[in-house]
Formats: C-alpha cells, structure tokens, sequence
C-alpha cells in the first residue's frame, strides 16, 4: 500500500479563487443576456496525488546496514553489534524515521473532467476513489448559508446565485468517499468530527458576473501526520485488534501524547480548543501486506496541534496495550504502556501540511546465558508462511520460534532438521544457515562451534542448570535449564533456557532416543554451526536420560541425514 503525504505553502493560488468569465464578441451580445439568477460551476477540485512517492534514504535501514546474503556462509557467523537492535524488558525493536518526506515540487495539479458538451465539472480526486467534500457559500454581510451540502468530484452544486453580488465559499473534506464535516451555527467544525481525519480545507471569495461562473478549488490539508508501520513478524504472531498506541515524548507518568484534535473555525482557518485524541485500536490500522496480514500494520495519526516541537530523540510509541495472536491460537499480552523509543537527530515540529514516517520492527527477546543470547523456544518450518514456491529474503517467515516449550513430542519434519539444509528433511546439506533466515533476516545464527568462543561447548560446561521433567499435554517433557541473566519477561512462560530431550529423526524418517514415560530415557542433541564437509558430519550439543537420571552434556558429531533440533542465538546484539 502507497501512502503519501504533500507539503504546501500557502499562495496567492491556494488562496484566492480563479474567476472565469465567457468573453463576449461584443456589446450587443452582452446586452442580450438575461438578468436574475445564475449557475455556479465547480471547474476544478485539486487535492495531493497519491501516485508520487518519494523514496527516502536514510542513514538507518530496520534491517541493518551489514545484512548479508540470504546463503550466507555457515562457518563465518558470529556476534555482531547493531546500532538497529535495541531492547526494552518486553522486546526487541528496530526503528527508523523520516520527516518531512515530501517535497513542495510534487504537488500535482488534476486536470478538471468534462462531460460530452464540453461543459467543465469537477475533477475526479485521484485518492483511492469518489471523495465527498462539502461546499458552503455565504451572501457578504450575511452568516447564514444560502448553499451548504455535500458534493462529489464531478458533481456541480444545485446553486443559484444573484448577479454582480460578493459571496464567501468554504470547502470541507476529510478525505473520505461517504461524508464530510458540518458546521455549526458560528462556523465552527466540532473537534470531535476532526479526531484523526485528514482534515482539508479551502475556502475564497466570488464576486458573481452575468454570465457562467466558475471556481477553481485547492484543498489544504490542515493537520501534521505521522505515520507508523507495526511490524510484529520477528516476534511470530499478528496484532490484536484490542491492540491500542499512542505517539508522544517523554517516558512514564511523564508521557505526554502529542495527538490532538481541536475545533476548526471557518471564518478564520485556525484551530482552538486542542485535546488529546484516544488511542489507535489495532482494528483501526490497515494491513500492509496481505501474506502476512496482521503481522504488518500501519496508521496515520493526525494533529491539530501544528505548533508542537519534539526535542532529538524525545519522541516515543507507547503501545498502550499490545496484544500477539500466536500460531497455537493463544494471545501473548505484553505488558500495558510499553515505550518504545524513536531516534532523530534533530528537533521534530509537527508543522500543518507536513508528514513523518517512522517504521517499528519489534523482534523476539533471547535468554542470556553467559553472554551469548538465546533463542526461547526450538526453531520451526512452517511451509504455510514460506509465501511462495521459494525461499525469498524478507518475503518469508516460514523460519519461525515456536510460541513456547511446553510440548513433549516435536513434529518429525517440521522441527528435526538435516544439517545445513534449506528446509528441515531437505539434502542440500551445509548450504544454509536456517537460523539466519528468521525474519528480520539476520538477526540470528547457529550457535558458534567452529571457531572461539565455543558457545556449545560453555554451554554444557556451564553449571547454573537444574533438570525438569514435566507432565505436559502431550506426554512428558525432559529438559535441562539454564539460568537466564536477563530481566525476566512476564509475557513469556519461561525466562530461563530450556532444552529438551527430544530425541532424533533417522535418515529413514523413524523417531529415534525420545522419552516416552514419566521417567522416560532419550537424547538431547542441538545442532551448532561446526561441520565436517569430508566425512559429512556436524557437531551437536549432546546429553542423555536414563530412566529419569539426567547424565552430564559432551560434544559430540552426527551425520548430515539424522535430524536434530536447533536452537538460534542471536547474531545481532543489542545495544
């Protein structure tokens, strides 16, 4: 979806009213016209094109200047620092901004229509469809209206008027294909009727002639935008529609919503009486791409308020509540009034005509084990979400984290994977990374083995463990747990690491070494990213149960064709 928004400056032709009068070939024809009443023709209706977008570049990209290559090489990914990636105790996030998007030179002018006599109408308003707008005239030294209804591009007002007398126009739009603002008895629009519209206006004067008049109308959209993308695929699930946001500075009690509406008076073309608007309801946002759906959304906020001036880096997204529908069905809740923090450079002013876009990526929090940060939960395929019939970088969110641990028997061909394989049963063996292809691609890797530090291997040397069998729906998970280090996370079940003995897939597909019972006896094994090309073998974090006694963790080699499970760390830490 293509969002624009145009900047203009008041001018003599914004503000004033083109006249236009049918010459006549001579006095005598102009004697023979009629006197009385006579026709106002709207000519022309110009309002911004949403055809021209200007792509901006900025010195930040959601996805991080040192991207790599969707087949980037298994053997070189490690720990890497990221400007992009911050942290707050609930999640990740990447974001970007840019202001004022659109430059004055992209102002379009739309050419009027005309009917088959030739007869000049109003133009067709090339916004997505048949915008309404509401035309009113005033006789000079009279308040009430001789004409106020609502119109459509190439609709003409049912209007008479008297010759050679001083009329006041005013035009109203919200942009909208069904209705449009009234106004009340002293030419006031309600604040009420203006909360998060894009409210624009024009509004001149005629002095009507004996002949056919015309007028030109320009609306100026009168409020300053925002416009934020919610991007939730990192964290594996769609927004809620009970989902709420604001956009304002300052962090805690000291948030201060930066959102108003106000009334807007017609006589003067200046708002008064600001008050902060609610919050954006998820059900309000508009998906921005339909593969994914919820997962991507996006809003237009709109303020009355143009005198606001945001100090650098002050201003903040406040998810109000935030709500994530998981591929189990169940909602993930994070906690209420969440501030994630928008970084600029320089001082924001919310100036009318105006627009600002800022792009949040919120991605999936790791548990930290000796400094290495961990994936929650057991790496996945889902083919539903691959979105094609290929593997496309940032087009994909078949690699995804399952919503938690509390299952005893992973799928054989959707969570055991062959090693360095494009897809968990796939024979393209030490190809890929499956953990960088995790959206946003990147962010995560294999846990390093090959070269130093050993993360497998600190693993299993690390001694902050406990063991766990639990009765879960399934059947009976075992599991050794390590101590996270991070602040703990209500949203999320577990805030420590846990593996499970979940066994292996054979290379004839049959489910080998997974506990069956209470005290049950199996194989922990988790891939890294050391492999052995010659004699076709890669290195896993090893650990066995007997009988319900849990023996100590080795490093050990297994070949290509057995799948195992994984579990990602992150490749790019926060800051």
């Amino acid at each position: 979806m293509k969002i624009s928004y145009y900047k203009f400056k008041w001018s003599v032709a914004a503000c004033l009213i083109t006249l236009f009068a049918a010459s006549c070939s001579s006095q005598k024809e102009k004697s023979e016209l009629p006197s009385g009443d006579f026709n106002i023709s709207i000519r022309s209706v110009k309002f911004t094109d949403d055809d021209n977008v200007v792509t901006v570049n900025t010195n930040k990209t959601s996805e991080g200047s040192d991207k790599l290559s969707a087949t980037a090489n298994i053997i070189n990914q490690s720990a890497q620092a990221s400007s992009n990636i911050q942290s707050t105790n609930e999640f990740d996030f990447s974001t970007d901004l840019v202001t004022n998007a659109l430059s004055d030179d992209q102002v379009k002018s739309i050419k009027a229509s005309t009917t088959g006599n030739g007869k000049l109408r109003a133009a067709d308003v090339p916004l997505g469809g048949n915008k309404k707008f509401r035309l009113i005239f005033m006789q000079d030294g009279n308040s009430t209206p001789v004409y106020n209804e609502l119109l459509s591009a190439g609709e003409d007002p049912q209007l008479k008027v008297a010759a050679n007398k001083k009329y006041f126009w005013y035009a109203i739009s919200i942009n909208d294909p069904n209705t449009a603002p009234n106004i009340d008895g002293s030419g006031n629009i309600a604040a009420s009727e203006l909360t998060n519209k894009d409210f624009m206006f024009a509004s001149g004067e005629i002095t009507t002639k004996e002949d056919a008049n015309y007028l030109d109308i320009i609306f100026l959209r009168q409020m300053a935008a925002i416009n934020v993308t919610f991007n939730t695929r990192g964290i594996f699930g769609g927004i809620t529609d009970n989902s709420t946001f604001s956009i304002g500075s300052g962090t805690g009690s000291s948030f201060t919503n930066i959102i108003q509406t106000g009334t807007f008076s017609i006589f003067n073309g200046s708002f008064s009486n600001f008050q902060d608007t609610d919050p954006i309801k998820g059900s309000e946002m508009t998906i921005v791409d339909s593969r994914w759906g919820n997962a991507e959304k996006t809003v237009l906020f709109y303020s009355a308020n143009t005198s606001t001036s945001i100090p650098a880096n002050n201003l903040r997204v406040r998810l109000n509540a935030l709500g994530i529908n998981l591929d189990d069905g169940t909602v993930r809740n994070f906690s209420a009034n969440t501030i994630v923090p928008i970084s600029h450079s320089g001082t924001l002013t919310l100036t009318k005509g105006t627009l600002s876009k800022t792009n949040v990526r919120l991605i999936e929090s790791g548990i930290n084990v000796g400094g290495v940060i961990w994936a929650r939960t057991n790496l996945i395929y889902d083919v539903n979400k691959l979105y094609g019939t290929s593997y496309s970088p940032s087009s994909s969110d078949a690699y995804r984290f399952r919503p938690n641990n509390e299952y005893a028997k992973p799928n054989l061909n959707t969570e055991f994977w062959n090693f360095g394989t494009s897809t968990p049963t796939g024979t393209d063996y030490a190809a890929v990374d499956p953990c960088y292809r995790v959206y946003p691609e990147g962010t995560w890797r294999l846990p390093q083995e090959l070269n130093n530090p050993k993360e497998m291997t600190n693993l299993a040397s690390n001694t902050n463990r406990t063991t766990n069998i639990k009765a879960v729906a399934d059947g009976y998970r075992h599991s050794r747990i390590w101590t996270g280090s991070q602040t703990a996370n209500p949203a999320y079940p577990d805030n420590n690491l846990v593996l499970s003995y979940y066994g292996y897939r054979a290379p004839n597909g049959t489910l080998q070494q997974q506990p069956t019972s209470n005290n049950g006896t199996g194989w922990l094994l988790y891939q890294s990213n050391e492999y052995d090309a010659t004699n076709k073998n890669s290195t896993m974090l090893h650990g066995k149960v007997n009988n319900g006694s849990f023996g100590v963790h080795s490093i050990e080699t297994v070949a290509y064709g057995n799948g195992t499970t994984i579990r990602c760390v992150r490749r790019l830490v926060n800051n």
